[in-house]
């Protein structure tokens, strides 16, 4: 074989091997992403116990009751009833929270939440996207924005750290200041600034490629949570923030939810 030709088949196999690891790193080959880690969410030290997540509960209140099987995807979680709750809970509850939830649709697991003393929190975990458009459905999003989650692998682990409070039911602090999906970290500015050089066209793979496609993603979030909000029938938040290592929470939570397990 000529010298040239397998300088040729060096530079391919280099080259096909680091679109193998990209695709890994991202979670999108399930055994190579395990072995890179892209399936195994980062580990932030939380650990919780029966007794956190019993606490967690008895501080909201809210009884969960289950849906018929066959209920459509969009009547798959309801909220009924409304009280006062005025109340904080650690990491460890929070955590507890993020796990036990009954709902089908419900998408992460292995979920740790650490809430730091200066106001920043931090999360972690497992996305699981062939629940994403039953869960979007559940929470109202509208399909075409449904139609984008077609960009995840099935499983990936994700971490994601920002800021955040409510006043009056409405976003008043939201920042991301970290956030990494498998292996790879998303740029900030790319997930929430405006961006200036217009839509590009992208492969479905290519998160970053696709979200550049979208302007002003922050105000876009903020109005989509605040939808969200409103949308709960029971939850008020008069006040919401994260200090001092825990999120506070004053206003009305649902007295029950209801959803298909």
């Amino acid at each position: 074989m000529k010298k040239s030709v397998k300088i040729f088949l060096i530079v391919i196999g280099i080259v096909v091997a680091i679109i193998l690891i990209f695709f890994a790193l991202m979670g999108y080959i399930p055994g190579l992403s395990a072995l890179f880690g892209a399936t195994k969410p980062r580990d932030l030290g939380v650990t919780y116990t029966d007794a956190d997540q019993k606490s967690a509960r008895d501080k909201g209140q809210v009884e969960w009751e289950t849906l018929s099987a066959n209920t459509s995807d969009d009547q798959s979680i309801q909220f009924t009833g409304s009280h006062e709750v005025n109340n904080s809970w650690n990491s460890a509850e929070m955590t507890a929270l993020l796990n036990d939830r009954p709902w089908k649709y419900w998408p992460i697991n292995t979920v740790q939440m650490r809430i730091n003393p200066d106001g920043t929190a931090e999360m972690s975990g497992v996305v699981n996207s062939s629940k994403l458009r039953g869960y979007a459905s559940g929470i109202g999003v509208p399909a075409v924005v449904a139609d984008r989650i077609s960009i995840l692998p099935a499983q990936a682990a994700f971490y994601i750290k920002g800021t955040g409070a409510l006043s009056e039911n409405s976003v008043s602090k939201f920042d991301i200041t970290s956030a990494q999906l498998g292996r790879l970290s998303i740029p900030t500015g790319v997930l929430l600034s405006r961006n200036s050089l217009g839509a590009k066209t992208a492969f479905a793979q290519n998160v970053v490629s696709e979200l550049e496609k979208y302007s002003g993603k922050k105000a876009a979030i903020v109005n989509f949570i605040n939808g969200r909000l409103s949308w709960i029938s029971g939850f008020f938040a008069k006040k919401a923030h994260v200090s001092d290592s825990k999120l506070f929470f004053e206003g009305t939570l649902p007295d029950k939810e209801r959803s298909a397990r």
